[in-house]
């Protein structure tokens, strides 16, 4: 085989791992996209997100645990469970992580990617932060309380991770945990969804930086941060 087809080959394998996996190896970059929730191609064991996700994420922690990973993310949110998988997933990786959002971090979107050692957003990329949906339905009216009393639970625990991005940014500089939270829940009743420009989103600690500013200029940049 030439030289020529040789890199044609490996252009393809390439190609393949980035379509088919959602992971380019050699850069140690992993995408996702969509809602966090169904992969629509595939209905079997691995029919959800975050197990493809986490599969991604190990390989690259094993190969060398010692090198960062990047994490693309284009999300408008899912379900809490499978989010939680992810965050968790990132937040225990012996890996530096880089989480970088593109179009829209909403909702569990705006949540996973903060368990990472660095949020970078692109400039156009809006978050969108809010209490997320009820899944209370055709259920008897204990199964109804439990519901609740459950969800009311997590919505402390998103509060509690969207607290320990904020706490760390000049806006809240001085300010107790307490105050942060009223801040943070004041604007969840205000305005139901609260949205965010990039540099909003930065502002208040969700960001530590948008992709194309001093030392945030490209990937190789903004991995150096976490090495």
């Amino acid at each position: 085989m030439s030289l020529k087809n040789k890199d044609r080959t490996s252009k393809g394998y390439i190609v393949d791992e980035l379509h088919r996996w959602n992971i380019l190896l050699d850069t140690r970059e992993i995408y996702i996209h969509g809602a966090v929730d169904n992969l629509e191609d595939d209905p079997g064991v691995d029919w959800k997100m975050s197990n493809n996700f986490i599969k991604n994420l190990h390989l690259l922690e094993r190969m060398d645990s010692s090198k960062p990973i990047v994490i693309h993310m284009h999300s408008i949110g899912g379900e809490w469970c499978e989010g939680m998988m992810m965050y968790d997933a990132i937040k225990n990786c012996t890996s530096p992580t880089v989480a970088i959002t593109h179009g829209i971090a909403a909702s569990m979107g705006s949540a996973v990617p903060l368990a990472a050692s660095l949020v970078v957003s692109m400039p156009s990329c809006w978050w969108m932060i809010h209490d997320g949906y009820t899944d209370i339905s055709e259920q008897t009216y204990k199964q109804s309380l439990s519901w609740a009393e459950w969800e009311k639970e997590t919505r402390k625990q998103m509060i509690e991770i969207y607290l320990e991005s904020c706490k760390t940014c000049k806006f809240f500089k001085g300010k107790t945990n307490q105050q942060i939270k009223n801040f943070i829940i004041k604007n969840l009743d205000k305005k139901e969804d609260w949205w965010l420009n990039s540099k909003q989103a930065q502002e208040y600690g969700f960001v530590d930086g948008i992709y194309g500013a001093k030392g945030f200029a490209s990937i190789e940049e903004i991995v150096e941060h976490v090495c």
